[in-house]
């Protein structure tokens, strides 16, 4: 993503303190929607600088499109949310329980190719795999396993 100017990211700001309000969440709500710390998400709403990854967390948390934060920063006035149709492409929402799928792969594969392994390693291994992955931004939300 280019560098976006202090104009397009108080744009941004403007727009996800409308989203939070619409939603009627508290900062500390969509902080943790978004599993961001209070301090990251509040840079967000201040329009300052953070990193590509913490924008994909605002847009799960906030139901925005894949991409919206990076076009506002880009020059548009409002973020597309998830299942909105732009010229002729519909925004689908991300993988409900994308999480789960990514532990099963990796069990498969483990036992695919490591069958002897005790099935308790197997399943912390994929669990720090998926850790590692929402750290990333790559899945989204909270560990939902019991």
């Amino acid at each position: 993503m280019a560098t976006p100017d202090n104009a397009a990211r108080h744009r941004l700001a403007r727009l996800v303190i409308k989203r939070r309000v619409e939603m009627g969440w508290h900062k500390a709500d969509a902080a943790s929607a978004a599993d961001l710390t209070i301090t990251t998400y509040m840079r967000v709403e201040k329009g300052l600088s953070v990193r590509d990854v913490t924008y994909a967390k605002i847009e799960r948390a906030l139901g925005w499109a894949p991409g919206a934060c990076e076009a506002i920063l880009q020059g548009a006035e409002e973020a597309q949310l998830v299942g909105d149709v732009v010229d002729g492409v519909r925004y689908a929402p991300t993988t409900a329980g994308l999480d789960e799928d990514a532990r099963q792969a990796v069990q498969d594969v483990f036992i695919a190719t490591r069958p002897e392994t005790p099935a308790g390693e197997m399943a912390e291994f994929s669990k720090a795999i998926v850790e590692e992955l929402r750290k990333r931004g790559i899945i989204g939300g909270r560990d939902t396993s019991p």
